[in-house]
């Protein structure tokens, strides 16, 4: 990824709440710190089995601006709406 990803303060929120999930889930602990880090987090929880770490990926993608999720796409993580989940489900 060329650019660096900012997030707002919903979105560190959303990341950070995604953190601690995956780390109770797995004990797997990512830097947050680093854009590295940040993506393996998402990488990982676009990837889990559990529904609260699907969910709360979904409330994040929320969060952000398309070009925010195009760029993210383009590293391999895919992140969708909480509203699109909704609309899927029902």
């Amino acid at each position: 990824m060329n650019s660096k990803l900012i997030f707002s303060q919903a979105g560190v929120f959303r990341l950070q709440q995604l953190a601690s999930l995956i780390y109770r889930h797995t004990g797997v602990r990512h830097k947050l710190s680093s854009q590295r880090g940040q993506l393996d987090l998402l990488l990982d929880g676009t990837r889990s089995p559990h529904a609260d770490v699907r969910n709360c990926c979904a409330h994040l993608a929320d969060e952000l601006h398309p070009h925010q999720l195009s760029a993210l796409r383009s590293e391999g993580v895919v992140l969708t709406p909480s509203t699109l989940v909704t609309e899927k489900a029902g």
